[in-house]
This record gives structure tokens, sequence and C-alpha cells, in this order.
């Protein structure tokens, strides 16, 4: 979803734009997208019939965040619509990922147990992944059906 809202230039869609696209992109037979935006969850989440949580410990978030940020960093390779990684950004700016990970997955741990329980989102066949060993066979479990084609 990250290649929905962000435009050249770290650029955020307007959100009026920003949940047109998505409702769109969700209002297709398959779909599959990869985010966490509570702006859209209104819109992602009825529509979802699985939702796969990386639920994994604070510490490992982090890190594999800080090695992919300075990995795209020392590449250069393009993201988000050809925007570029920068290692300041990990501890920098409006939001830097480091402390946005420090905020939400937390967060994400108190509140989405509470919210995937209500009637309305009991269509949903959740995936809670605590460990690279649970991620490891779910991803092995999931190559043997059929393949969802992916969007965005």
């Amino acid at each position: 979803m990250d290649d929905i809202f962000w435009r050249p230039g770290w650029q955020k869609t307007p959100l009026a734009t920003f949940r047109a696209e998505v409702a769109e992109l969700t209002s297709r037979p398959a779909w599959v997208l990869a985010g966490n935006y509570s702006s859209v969850r209104d819109l992602t989440w009825p529509r979802a019939d699985t939702r796969v949580w990386l639920d994994l410990p604070l510490p490992r978030t982090l890190w594999r965040s800080a090695l992919r940020v300075l990995r795209q960093a020392r590449s250069g390779e393009p993201i988000c619509n050809g925007n570029r990684q920068t290692v300041a950004a990990l501890f920098f700016g409006n939001d830097p990922l480091l402390w946005y990970a420090i905020k939400t997955v937390p967060a994400r741990r108190r509140q989405w147990p509470h919210l995937l329980a209500q009637s309305e989102h009991a269509h949903i066949n959740v995936a809670r992944l605590k460990s690279a060993a649970a991620v490891a066979r779910w991803q092995q479990e999931a190559t043997r059906s059929t393949p969802v084609p992916y969007v965005a």
C-alpha cells in the first residue's frame, strides 16, 4: 500500500484519492495488499477473506526494518514510485521508521484482537504469525494452495 500512498518526491497521496484507489483495487474479484493503513481499514477489512498478521517481536521488527532501509539506501533501488530510501529515514523526519514501529507494533497487539473479534470481521481468516518459524510454515502451506494475483 506504500506504493499507492507515497507519490514521487515522498509526497503523500491526498486521503480522498488514496481511499478511491484502494476502493478500486479491493473491488476486484481477487487482490492482495501489503500494509496497515488504518485510514482505509473500513474498505479493506470488510472485503478481505484473509489477513496475514506478521506479529513478530518488536526487536526483530526493528532489526529487519533497519536492515531493509540500509540495504535500500546502499543500493539506491527505487521504492514507492521511484523514491529512494535514506538512512536518515530511520531516525529523522516527520515519522522516522524506527519510531513508527515502536509506536505501532504494541498498539496493534492491543487493538487488533478486539477489532478482529467484532462480528463484522468474523468472515476474515486471520493468520497471526508470531515467529520466523510460523511465517515459514505459513508460507509453505500457502504455496500449496492456488495463488492470488498480486495487486499494486
